[in-house]
């Protein structure tokens, strides 16, 4: 990865191959659409070890005819920085968009603009949640995330693509659908029986869990018919042999440890890449991340990379080699809590600096909220107070050590903590020093913070960066100051976590 300083010039040059491209008839270059979900974890798909309660045929027909990763991260677990990333290319210490409602520092490129200079006409239809006044603008899905209209249809992306071809252009589309968000409003969670759902095993099994899994997966399949639609669409239209699609699953699920931390159920994605006679069936263990595909689409389209911090994928989907990137870099920033984290094909190495805070998310976890999954969260509660295996997942949840490392290849739910296990002590020291350097090299906001320094002030107030300290009343007790910087951090992760 270059350095930060670099990424703010955001300079796109145009090397004269990109000239001759651009001149190039409509049908010499591939078509682009990407299908964006919205609040899926990578396990809700049958094409993922059979699925845990959903049916996914289309995606699955999708997965079975390109080219499925199994390591495909997005660096932080909530819906604007994962746009930001897909769309820019840009990680969170680049940008600054570590949370939603943070605003990025400058004005970025993007993929409209990197395509759009190689003659593409690119279009986006559905949810935004970022800045998309590049995108031609498309009708047909909803573009609220906190949704509540089931209808949605192609008529606006068949229109796009019919003036992309009459205009003798190639066109990338983003179909970013708001499914599967809360409040899980569309689909029939009848066709998902609950005694029949499978609930992963890092939450506690309760008639709340499985309800909310069974809407959650009524909306995973409306967005598997969005996909099947896309698909025949381009069959209709004879355009799928010269198209690349791609399906990405968007960060995970509203429940706990999925979206909102830097744990595999909320940072690990499905990547679909479909593009016949060029990409072979298969699945690859490569290590990659959201901020890849940018340049992965202008280096297919015959451009030059921009300067980003993403990678082309091109040569993973000609099956060249399986090896990527050595490790992801993940990232967790919001209520007032903060988790950074290095994910390889094998192992992760989460470090928590706050560790002797609880992990409080306001719109996770607020006694009073009628959110779906906030429901959940009081019924684990509950089931914890007799049940000791249901106050361990609470606990896992809350209460995290300095360092947690996971053999993630044979711990794919990250439930055994091999930190303080002796055999692991120099893996663990080698992914903290690389941890370190990441944090160093992309001029992050904890880069300079060493975990064995990060001591307590008072006990439960974690030690923060120069000027991050919430401002105090004058006047205030001990008690009263610490209330009001607790509300002060509720308020903030309010606000940036809605959706």
């Amino acid at each position: 990865m270059m350095k930060g300083c670099s990424f703010l010039l955001a300079v796109f040059f145009i090397a004269p191959l990109w000239a001759e491209e651009a001149n190039q008839p409509a049908g010499d270059r591939p078509n682009f659409v990407i299908v964006l979900a919205d609040d899926v974890s990578w396990s809700s798909f049958g094409c993922v070890d059979g699925g845990l309660y959903t049916r996914t045929p289309n995606i699955d027909k999708l997965a079975s005819e390109g080219l499925r990763f199994t390591n495909f991260m997005c660096s932080v677990a909530q819906c604007g920085p994962v746009r930001h990333e897909l769309y820019t290319g840009l990680l969170p210490p680049t940008s600054g968009v570590y949370s939603n409602g943070r605003k990025p520092r400058g004005d970025y490129q993007n993929i409209a603009n990197y395509l759009g200079d190689l003659g593409y006409k690119v279009g986006l239809t559905g949810k935004t949640h970022f800045n998309v006044s590049d995108f031609h603008k498309i009708p047909g899905f909803e573009s609220n995330g906190n949704h509540s209209a089931p209808a949605w249809e192609m008529s606006g992306v068949k229109q796009f693509i019919e003036t992309s071809q009459s205009e003798n252009k190639p066109f990338c589309v983003v179909v970013a659908s708001v499914n599967a968000h809360h409040p899980w409003t569309v689909g029939d969670p009848s066709n998902f029986p609950l005694d029949q759902i499978v609930v992963p095993p890092h939450m506690v099994d309760t008639p709340v869990t499985r309800k909310a899994l069974a809407i959650h997966a009524a909306e995973v399949e409306v967005l598997d018919n969005q996909v099947g639609a896309t698909m025949k669409l381009l069959d209709d239209l004879k355009l799928a042999d010269n198209t690349v699609l791609i399906f990405l699953s968007e960060q995970g699920t509203a429940l706990p440890n999925g979206k909102w931390s830097v744990y595999d159920y909320g940072t690990r994605a499905l990547c679909l890449v479909r593009w016949p006679g060029k990409i072979k069936p298969a699945v690859t263990d490569a290590v990659a991340m959201y901020c890849d595909i940018s340049s992965t689409l202008v280096d297919i389209a015959g451009g030059e990379a921009p300067a980003t911090d993403g990678k082309s994928l091109y040569s993973v989907l000609k099956g060249e080699t399986s090896h990527h990137r050595d490790h992801a870099y993940l990232v967790h920033q919001a209520g007032g809590y903060t988790q950074r984290a290095i994910r390889n094909k094998e192992f992760k190495l989460v470090w928590n600096p706050e560790r002797e805070v609880d992990y409080y998310l306001d719109v996770l976890m607020k006694p009073t909220s009628g959110k779906f999954f906030a429901k959940a969260w009081r019924e684990w509660l509950k089931k914890s107070q007799t049940d000791p295996a249901a106050q361990a997942k609470i606990d896992r949840v809350v209460k995290h050590p300095e360092f947690e490392l996971y053999a993630i290849k044979n711990d794919p739910w990250e439930l055994n903590n091999l930190a303080d296990n002796p055999e692991y002590t120099q893996k663990l020291r080698e992914m903290h020093a690389q941890l370190k350097a990441d944090m160093e090299k992309l001029k992050d906001a904890f880069s300079t913070v060493d975990p064995k320094d990060a001591k307590r002030a008072k006990k439960g107030k974690p030690e923060r960066p120069k000027g991050t300290d919430p401002v105090e009343k004058p006047g205030l007790t001990d008690k009263q100051k610490k209330r009001e910087a607790r509300k002060k951090a509720r308020q903030k992760s309010k606000e940036e976590e809605s959706e």
